[in-house]
């Protein structure tokens, strides 16, 4: 999940230059897009170059300043602020609470640049993401159009990534669509970044598990690592692990699926070990892996990884996927057959989720709650909860997730509780 994923944001190569620099010395050289280029580079790369849509490599530079007979610094860019290098460092480390402190700092300094302006609105937003989506989500989609206006056009299509996880966050279905425009308006660009478009297509495999697009989201995480070749991280190693086994297991593929989760907390605990800095999902990964060894009968094993998980989103202070790591510990406590015990989990789970308008995860409580009262043969509290769990699901636009669950309450009424599906 793309829950504050990491992986390393790096600039892109070449010279940042000033387009309205480069396009102003052309015309008053009173040359054209291809006498400039000739001999050089081709005229559509000049294009990109003039349009900010690209960088030139320092020789090319040189020779595109000596052909328009003005100095190379004439066409640089305005210096960074080097407090931009300093957010930077500071969100590949997930070091959030400073991070936010310096764009903050940036965002009030009335000397800073438009355009450092919007990397600071930039990294703000990613401050922001784990523990306040819809607070990132709005700085985020400030920041893009002054980041592609002043030149930053990778920057931007890596905005409208983050606005997408900000979205699965607030487990809005739209992040699909919104995580594939960002990979598109990245793929157009020169001097892309492998790591980055793996990262989009890890995040994008995440959201096609959220609608249930299981063949799709084993796809994109495939072509995740192919595209990442062997510069994969532990982090992105750790997030297409826990990918490719959640859609293992929704294809009831138990096996491959608890290899794939195993390997997913191995490589995100690996990770920390390492840097002495968690990955910001690490409690989901644990959680899901722990769900799943609850439905494999590894009850030890899966009390330890969701107490883990828990035990994260609590330090953290994150509220946001929390009551995911509750519903499975009401899980775990039905399958020790501690019924109070679980319903009180489930109880907690669904407050949560309802608060922070996490309707998945609301509707996964319901049916839950569901099969609780049908364990103790509540024929109307159990039709009651899968009601409400069936129109969630359908209110959220998720019909994939409506027919699961409404499998789920025939098999649970075939073995209970004789009734007609409600809302079927």
């Amino acid at each position: 999940m793309p829950k504050g994923t990491g992986g390393r944001h790096r600039f892109p190569r070449g010279q940042a230059i000033d387009p309205a620099a480069l396009r102003k010395a052309r015309h008053d050289a009173g040359l054209t897009l291809a006498e400039t280029a000739e001999g050089i580079i081709s005229r559509q790369a000049l294009q990109q170059f003039e349009a900010g849509k690209a960088r030139p490599m320092p020789g090319t530079l040189q020779a595109i300043a000596r052909r328009l007979n003005v100095t190379v610094d004439a066409l640089l860019a305005r210096p960074r602020d080097p407090r931009e290098l300093e957010m930077r460092n500071l969100e590949e480390k997930q070091r959030w609470r400073e991070l936010e402190r310096l764009a903050v700092k940036v965002l009030g300094d009335l000397n800073v640049t438009p355009r450092t302006q919007a990397v600071a609105r930039f990294y703000l937003g990613r401050a922001a993401l784990n523990e306040a989506p819809e607070e990132a989500l709005d700085h985020l989609r400030e920041a893009r159009g002054p980041l592609a206006k002043y030149g930053e056009p990778w920057l931007a299509a890596e905005a409208l990534d983050w606005e997408a996880a900000a979205l699965y966050l607030m487990q809005r279905p739209e992040a699909l669509e919104v995580g594939q425009d960002a990979l598109a308006r990245y793929r157009v660009l020169t001097n892309r970044d492998p790591q980055v478009e793996a990262r989009m297509l890890e995040h994008i495999g995440t959201y096609q598990l959220q609608r249930q697009e299981l063949a799709d989201a084993m796809q994109s995480y495939l072509r995740a690592i192919d595209v990442a070749g062997n510069v994969l991280n532990l982090v992105r190693l750790a997030n297409i692990y826990h990918g490719l086994g959640s859609a293992c297991l929704r294809l009831r593929q138990s096996r491959r699926a608890l290899e794939y989760f195993e390997r997913a907390v191995h490589f995100g605990r690996t990770h920390q070990d390492v840097t002495g800095t968690p990955i910001a999902n690490l409690a989901r990964l644990e959680n899901d892996y722990g769900d799943m060894l609850v439905r494999a009968g590894n009850l030890k094993r899966a009390e330890e990884m969701i107490r883990s998980a828990l035990d994260r989103y609590e330090a953290g202070g994150i509220d946001a996927a929390r009551s995911d790591a509750m519903l499975s510990m009401g899980l775990l406590r039905q399958h020790q057959g501690q019924t109070d015990d679980a319903m009180r989990w489930t109880n907690d789970a669904m407050k949560l989720a309802q608060r922070l308008g996490e309707t998945v995860s609301l509707a996964a409580g319901y049916q839950q709650l569901g099969e609780l009262w049908a364990a103790q043969g509540d024929r109307e509290r159990f039709e009651a909860a899968f009601s409400r769990a069936i129109e969630l699901h359908k209110r959220a636009g998720l019909p994939e997730r409506l027919a699961l669950t409404l499998e789920r309450y025939r098999r649970v009424r075939e073995s209970t509780i004789e009734s007609e599906p409600p809302g079927g």
